[in-house]
């Protein structure tokens, strides 16, 4: 599922278009590929120009697009993903044990987990519960302690 908003899509179906020097230009008025009414000739690049786009943000992150796909690890199977919101911080004991939080963007909303570090045959992973928490409201007059 891609977020990314539609008129930076169509500027990248535009370049595409352009890119690789389609004689019709990319307002040409086209038959899609699979029939119905006529579109802009930009629209036939717009799923290319969307992976593109996708790409380069996973690729910005120093990640691979496929790095989240349901082929990677089969936790993932049957997944679909959407916008990035959370960030995870995760600090280990050097005993195994570690302790974190899921940080949800623009929320106080909070999950804190704790777990340790265990092997399943030839996998090591993390086993954590969670717990719900939330960030303490400021009441007027605080000081801030950042």
């Amino acid at each position: 599922m891609s977020t990314i908003p539609s008129e930076v899509v169509e500027a990248g179906a535009r370049a595409l278009c352009e890119s690789y020097s389609d004689p019709l230009g990319p307002d040409a008025m086209v038959v899609p590929l699979k029939g119905g009414d006529m579109v802009p000739n930009w629209q036939k690049y717009r799923r290319a120009a969307a992976n593109v786009l996708i790409a380069a943000a996973y690729a910005s992150k120093g990640l691979k697009p496929h790095d989240l796909s349901d082929q990677n690890h089969p936790c993932l199977r049957g997944l679909q993903f959407g916008q990035e919101i959370h960030d995870v911080e995760i600090y280990g004991n050097g005993t195994g044990e570690y302790l974190g939080q899921v940080i949800e963007s623009g929320s106080p909303c909070r999950i804190v987990f704790r777990g340790l570090l265990v092997r399943e045959g030839n996998v090591k992973l993390i086993r954590a519960r969670g717990v719900q928490a939330w960030l303490e409201e400021k009441k007027e007059g605080d000081a801030d302690h950042g």
